[in-house]
């Protein structure tokens, strides 16, 4: 099949376009670069400089994975109206401007409590697709780490994985701890977590499989991880001490974000382990 990629050479893309080209398929996509990097994507058949909010959209796939868009929650505190004019009005741009019959989707697990602009931009997402796709998957990706092929996460660090291992690899002094008073087994969030090799290849089997078109998909391990928790398996896996700094909470947090029902199309073949060693390896290589 003819695929097109939103958001091809950021973190999650470069890894799905790389698989779905593994699997024999013809990969197109677009990104506008905004963290002012970008992972190296020149081995799919055409790639180009678009953003999904531009008054013409080029291209179009048999298939199409968006997966362009904003995913900070502070950030979104702070600026909502962009949050919701780039995840909200950008996707009902692509839904009606790159017509398919499967539209698969990139959604997030803030999305079950609703407490960021965040999450509620990507919510009315949703709907959207719903309202205007001709066949639609919706996968609610919880926290997504790791790595292959060289391909990296973009940007600022704000991903819990990747500051442990930017800690054990000396570029940090300290993890910051928001909130130790939760109702939790140790006071912290407790979060799921999924490897981007396994994002991936849900993806791709969403893409030969054809779309759902009824309920959402959500892609974790169907295990939670307290903050601490994923602290000490990085110091685990590395052998690295990481201190700890107790912050208060931060606007937006919940107690408990875990996979309820894993999507079928899932086979989850790695482990928090396997996603802070690849992490801290890709951060002892990173310039």
């Amino acid at each position: 099949m003819k695929v097109l990629v939103t958001g091809a050479a950021g973190y999650v893309g470069s890894h799905v376009c790389k698989l779905l080209k593994e699997h024999g398929h013809e990969v197109h996509g677009f990104d506008n670069f905004f963290h002012g990097e970008y992972n190296d994507v020149s081995f799919i058949d055409k790639f180009w400089k678009q953003t999904i909010t531009d008054n013409y959209l080029f291209g179009w796939g048999d298939a199409v994975v968006h997966l362009a868009g904003r995913s900070i929650v502070p950030q979104s505190l702070k600026e909502p109206s962009e949050y919701y004019r780039i995840n909200t009005m950008g996707t009902k741009n692509v839904v009606e401007k790159l017509r398919t019959d499967n539209f698969i989707f990139a959604s997030t697990s803030s999305a079950i409590h609703m407490k960021s602009p965040y999450a509620r931009s990507k919510v009315a997402a949703e709907d959207i697709i719903r309202e205007k796709s001709n066949g639609y998957t919706i996968f609610r990706f919880y926290n997504v780490s790791g790595s292959a092929n060289g391909f990296r996460q973009l940007g600022d660090a704000t991903h819990l994985i990747r500051r442990c291992a930017m800690a054990a690899a000396g570029k940090l002094p300290h993890i910051d701890v928001y909130g130790a008073t939760y109702n939790t087994r140790d006071g912290t969030c407790i979060r799921d977590y999924i490897h981007v090799t396994d994002i991936g290849n849900s993806i791709v089997n969403a893409v030969e499989k054809g779309p759902q078109s009824f309920d959402v998909q959500a892609l974790g391990s169907n295990t939670g991880y307290t903050v601490l928790e994923v602290i000490s398996m990085m110091e685990q896996v590395t052998g690295k001490k990481i201190k700890r700094n107790i912050c208060d909470k931060r606007e937006g947090d919940g107690d408990i974000q875990v996979v309820d029902t894993l999507s079928e199309y899932c086979n989850l073949t790695k482990t928090l382990a396997d996603m802070c060693l690849d992490q801290y390896k890709m951060e002892l290589d990173r310039v």
